[in-house]
């Protein structure tokens, strides 16, 4: 039996008994590159699946060291969908998770420390990144000329640049937690129609830029933005004026008082 076969064998048997799920319970693993249909294997990390929309390729429970490794997992130019779900990835010189010329692919889970990249997407579409913590990175995520994908729930910390997006349109940007960094989202090149709604934006230098219009709000609700305050005087829930993006009005029209991951700060009271 093959070591990439032993090794999906070892990971299926811990997540029967309820083992994965910690990073310290994840099984290693080398650098991983997918650069065709056929490079989904056991000793690619692939455990499961077929590969369609509805029984996607599943790379699962690992935890990379990517040490001098440009990458960690690069999947390039496949048509098959995939999910790569619970992995740990630290020290890529590039990228953690590098995604190129794909479609239907998702990013699940993952905890991505210390890598220069967390996530690259380079022309991929109809693809989401869910539920990962991203952080001490100098980007987090970096999109080029990608769109009609997902960024639901995510934790950013410490990035130089939580998200930045190139020339990328289309893309929802939903329920995310971006702190502690130098720009939280950059959305440049021609990154036009994104959707940016409910995030929680804080303790960032740069909350957000947009060098084109964007979509700040849904018409009801828009993001948490820590420092902006004016006025709610009917108590909705949203503060009465507009939080401005950029100079040429671009801007969230319904900036929310109060977000779901953030502490409501304790009220104040007098010392006895």
């Amino acid at each position: 039996m093959n070591r990439g076969v032993v090794l999906c064998f070892l990971a299926v048997v811990l997540v029967s008994f309820g083992l994965l799920g910690f990073a310290g319970e994840r099984v290693p693993h080398e650098a991983i590159v997918i650069t065709n249909d056929y490079e989904f294997t056991p000793e690619n990390g692939v455990c499961s699946g077929s590969g369609t929309l509805d029984d996607p390729y599943v790379i699962s429970g690992w935890v990379i060291d990517a040490g001098y490794d440009e990458y960690a997992i690069r999947i390039h130019r496949t048509t098959r969908s995939f999910v790569i779900r619970d992995v740990e990835i630290s020290g890529a010189s590039k990228s953690a998770i590098y995604l190129s010329y794909v479609h239907n692919a998702s990013v699940e889970d993952c905890v991505l420390i210390g890598n220069w990249v967390g996530i690259t997407l380079n022309f991929c579409r109809f693809s989401r990144v869910a539920g990962c913590l991203i952080s001490d990175s100098t980007d987090g995520i970096h999109a080029y000329f990608s769109s009609n994908n997902v960024f639901f729930g995510n934790r950013f910390e410490k990035n130089d640049t939580s998200i930045w997006l190139d020339a990328c349109d289309k893309n929802e940007l939903r329920n995310n937690y971006v702190s502690s960094s130098h720009m939280g989202l950059y959305l440049n090149l021609g990154s036009e129609e994104n959707l940016v709604l409910r995030n929680a934006f804080v303790d960032n230098l740069h909350h957000a830029h947009a060098d084109d219009p964007n979509l700040w709000d849904d018409g009801a609700a828009g993001n948490y933005w820590e420092g902006f305050e004016t006025l709610d005087r009917d108590e909705d829930g949203i503060w009465d004026d507009p939080h401005r993006i950029n100079s040429q009005g671009d801007q969230d029209n319904f900036p929310l008082v109060e977000h779901p991951l953030v502490p409501t700060p304790e009220p104040a009271t007098c010392s006895t």
